[in-house]
Formats: structure tokens, sequence, C-alpha cells
């Protein structure tokens, strides 16, 4: 099992009517094996934005022998149901069968891709058969998550992409190259502020000063970048 088979529109949903952007299973894979690479406990992994899942469906999948429990949350109710049904046609026959449903009514004649994408799914699905992991998704504002925080036992690591590095209505109020960050910041103050939390990894778009907002609140390190996201490691001060 790869990071590859991970594909938001083919292998996995994609949210309709959001403007959430498909994020490349390769960042998540990279994101997390960066938090993995070193032996260390289980730990609770978090993606206090989850979208579609992406990050979530590639922890569970690849990693899961080192998360100790997975949650996912999201303010839009659109996109958090679209990442329940990612992962319930990974461990349920029919919601498989529906899955597999759909993508044959895919508006393509290409039916060798059609069935390329279904074999996947099935792979996916026969892998996540072995997985015996806790995984909780909730509706949550992310600026308001201190309290929620302080309820997880145990350390947190929160691996995350948040919409408001690409979606216009969350940019900076002064334009792209402003310092004003706008509700990612209370986000980054409350994390700051968690005893619990041990990392933050966060992709944010590489042409946006984040990284001095980072550092205002964290031991930041730049991990890498790819397919113009910038990967950044922040540990607490």
């Amino acid at each position: 099992m790869t990071y590859k088979y991970i594909e938001v529109g083919k292998t996995l949903y994609q949210a309709v009517s959001t403007r959430t952007p498909r994020f490349p299973p390769r960042v998540a894979y990279v994101m997390l094996n960066s938090l993995f690479e070193e032996e260390r406990e289980p730990i609770t992994v978090y993606d206090p934005f989850c979208g579609n899942g992406v990050i979530l469906c590639t922890a569970y999948l690849l990693f899961w022998k080192k998360i100790k429990k997975l949650i996912g949350a999201d303010l839009h109710p659109v996109v958090l149901e679209t990442a329940r049904q990612n992962f319930q046609w990974m461990k349920e026959q029919n919601a498989l069968e529906e899955r597999l449903c759909a993508i044959q009514a895919y508006k393509t004649e290409n039916d060798e891709l059609k069935r390329s994408y279904q074999e996947r799914c099935r792979l996916i699905f026969n892998h996540a058969q072995q997985i015996h992991l806790d995984v909780k998704l909730l509706q949550h504002d992310a600026t308001q998550i201190q309290e929620h925080l302080a309820s997880i036992d145990g350390e947190i690591a929160l691996v995350t992409d948040p919409p408001y590095a690409y979606n216009d209505h969350w940019q900076p109020k002064d334009g792209p190259e402003s310092a004003d960050f706008g509700p990612l910041e209370p986000f980054l103050q409350q994390v700051a502020a968690a005893p619990n939390v041990a990392t933050l990894l966060i992709c944010y778009r590489v042409n946006q000063p984040i990284r001095r907002l980072l550092e205002t609140y964290f031991v930041v390190t730049l991990l890498g970048g790819t397919k113009g996201r910038a990967i950044y490691r922040c540990q607490p001060k």
C-alpha cells in the first residue's frame, strides 16, 4: 500500500459544491513520514481542517501502527460527511460497492481508467480490514480549539493543511503578501498554549509569509516544499 492509491476524486470521494482544493496525497505522506521517522510511542494524530480526509486516510492506511487515535474536524458539514464516507467504504462491503458504482458512473469513456480506480479501491478495502484504529470525526471550529485539545488524553500531533492558504475567503485582509492571517492566528495561539500538543505540522502556500507568524509561537523548521506548498514543523518554545 502506498500514498498513490489515495486520490480525491479518483479513489476517494470528493465533496461537491465546495471550494475545498484537492490536497496532494504525496504531501500528506511527507508530513506524516516526518512525524514518524523517529521511534516514538503511539500518539494521537489530529487534523483540525480535515476537508475530504486526505491526511486522515493517509495516516490511517499507512501509519496506523504508530497512531493511538485519529481525529479529524471541519467546520463545513459537507466536507466532513465526505470524509466519513471515505472511511466508511474502506471498512464496509456495502459502502465499497456503492463507491465502485459511483466510479463506474464517472463521465469518461475510458473504461480502463475506471477499472484501475475500482481495483485500487478494492486493494484499499482489503488492506483496511487488518487495521484496528479509533477514528473520530467531528464538526468543530478550529479557531475555538483550546477546550477540545484539553479534553484529549496524552500527547497530540496536529497535522493539517488550513483552508485559509488556498481559499480567497480566508486570505489576509491586506493581500497575499500581508502578515495579517485573519482566523489562522487565534488557532495558532490556542495550539501554542496547549500543553499536550507535541508537534504541529502545517502546510501552507509558499508565496505567503507564514513563517514569521509561526515563529511568534513556535520553534519552526522548514521541512521542504512541493506542489506550491511549504511544510513546517512547529514545536513548543
